[in-house]
């Protein structure tokens, strides 16, 4: 029985720390209840690593320039003939306007030829442009002044152009009886659908 009352404190021990620490984890005891935050943490969203495309190497873009036009047969002085639109080098969207001025144009009614190239050299249908009436207007600088100078204007339209295309805009005001034309003025241009 020695041994069993040395047992004895200590086992009073152990039932009291098993008391108190029942009553302060919550064990029925008068303290707060604990709150518990439940938290789901996000499921980790996979990081897209961009895949490289390949970037496709740009058309370059046409530029109208001298050699899309060819050698000149018979240039017209600026004081014979001027075409005022396009500019040389412009960027034209289909249609487009032709508008100038010729000193002798309103001669007979005679007007000057209209004609559009492409860079291969292949001719549009040409097409003959009635001069209009001088009332009103000023003739550009430069140009001869005659009882006979008078405007011009026509709308071009390219048909089934599907990008941009170097052209050469040929207006003259005759040709030979071989077909060459004679008195013409070149206009290098982009046509644009």
């Amino acid at each position: 029985m020695a041994g069993s009352r040395s047992l004895w404190p200590l086992m009073a021990l152990l039932a009291a720390v098993a008391v108190f620490l029942g009553l302060a984890c919550n064990g029925g005891g008068d303290t707060e209840p604990t709150i518990v935050i439940t938290f789901a943490s996000p499921t980790p969203t996979p990081i897209l690593t961009p895949t490289p495309t390949a970037t496709p190497t740009p058309t370059p873009t046409p530029t109208p320039g001298p050699e899309v036009c060819g050698v000149n047969p018979d240039p017209a002085p600026a004081s014979v003939l001027q075409v005022q639109e396009p500019q040389p080098g412009q960027r034209v969207k289909t249609p487009f306007h032709v508008r100038g001025w010729g000193s002798e144009i309103g001669f007979e009614d005679r007007g000057v030829v209209v004609a559009l190239v492409d860079a291969q050299g292949n001719p549009l249908p040409p097409l003959d442009v009635p001069p209009q009436p001088r009332a009103s207007r000023v003739a550009p600088p430069g140009l001869n002044i005659t009882e006979f100078t008078r405007p011009f204007g026509v709308d071009i339209l390219v048909s089934g152009l599907e990008t941009a295309a170097p052209y050469c805009l040929w207006v003259f005001l005759e040709t030979t009886e071989e077909g060459v034309a004679k008195q013409v003025v070149q206009v290098p241009l982009i046509v644009t659908p």
